[in-house]
C-alpha cells in the first residue's frame, strides 16, 4: 500500500480539546509557520459530515474503546456545499501512527451504500479496485453485516504548513453535532458533543511534532488526549442514561 501518496497516507495525529478562547493565541503564536489551507473556503474554514458504520452488533464500537493496540473505523465522509464530494475511508491507528485509505463516491453510489448495503462497483483502478476487497473483507470480519450507526458533522478551520516548511497540518473542529438517526449525510443536526466553548484541535504531522508548536501548546497548558467523536457520543449518552 503506498502511504502518503494520492488517497492513501499515513500520519501521527495528536488531540486536545481546546478552550475556543485561546485558539486566537495558538496560531498567533506559530503564524509564522502555518497558513489557511488553501484548499477550504474563506480563512480555512468547512464543513465536515461523516457516518460512521459498525455492523448491527456494535462489535466496531465496542472493541475500539477496549483502546486495543490497533484500531479500525470505516466512514463515508462529505465535504458539503454546493458541489458535495463523496468518498469512503479505512481509517486505521497502529499506536500513535494513523493510515487511511479512501475511494471516490457518486451520490448514487452513496445512496446505495447507505441505505441498500450495496458495495461501490469495481472501475479497473487497481488501488479503488483493492480498496472494494478489503470492504468485503472487513464485511466478513464483522459477521457479514455493515450498517450506518452514527452520523458526526462539525464546522472545521484547517491551517497548513506553510511552503518550504515540513508537513503540519492543524484542524480545529468546532459546533460538533451527532445522531444516529435520518442518514442523510449533508442534512444538518443533532445533539451537541462537547460544551459550549470547546473544540477539538487536530494536529497532524510526519515523524515529530515540531518543537514550535510543543511551545506553544505548554505555554498554553494543552495537553494531548485521547478522544474520538464517534466514542465519545456513546460516553455522552451513558452519562445522560446515569442521569435519568
Amino acid at each position: 500500500m503506498a502511504i502518503n501518496s494520492g488517497n492513501s497516507f499515513c500520519r501521527i495525529e495528536n488531540k486536545y480539546i481546546i478552550p475556543l478562547e485561546k485558539l486566537p493565541l495558538l496560531i498567533e503564536a506559530i503564524s509564522e509557520h502555518v497558513e489557511y489551507d488553501k484548499f477550504a473556503k474563506e480563512k480555512g474554514s468547512y464543513q465536515v459530515n461523516s457516518i460512521y458504520f459498525d455492523n448491527i452488533y456494535g462489535d466496531i464500537h465496542n472493541r475500539n474503546i477496549a483502546k486495543p493496540k490497533f484500531k479500525e473505523k470505516l466512514r463515508l465522509r462529505s465535504y458539503g456545499g454546493d458541489k458535495p464530494i463523496f468518498f469512503l475511508e479505512f481509517k486505521d491507528k497502529v499506536f500513535k501512527d494513523v493510515y487511511k485509505r479512501r475511494i471516490y463516491l457518486s451520490k448514487e453510489e452513496v445512496d446505495a451504500f447507505v441505505n441498500d448495503g450495496v458495495f461501490p462497483p469495481k472501475n479497473g483502478d487497481p488501488k479503488h479496485d483493492e480498496f472494494i476487497d478489503e470492504l468485503a473483507i472487513f464485511k466478513e470480519r464483522y459477521r457479514g453485516s455493515i450498517v450506518p450507526n452514527t452520523i458526526m458533522q462539525y464546522d472545521r478551520v484547517a491551517y497548513m504548513n506553510k511552503p518550504g516548511e515540513d508537513y503540519l497540518r492543524l484542524t480545529v473542529d468546532r459546533d460538533i453535532r451527532y445522531r444516529r438517526e435520518n442518514f442523510e449525510i449533508n442534512k444538518i443536526g443533532g445533539k451537541s458533543l462537547l460544551k459550549e466553548g470547546y473544540g477539538i484541535l487536530e494536529i497532524k504531522f510526519i515523524g515529530a511534532m515540531p518543537l514550535f508548536v510543543a511551545k506553544a501548546l505548554n505555554d498554553l497548558g494543552l495537553q494531548r488526549q485521547t478522544f474520538s467523536k464517534f466514542g465519545s457520543s456513546y460516553l455522552n449518552e451513558a452519562k445522560e442514561a446515569r442521569l435519568l
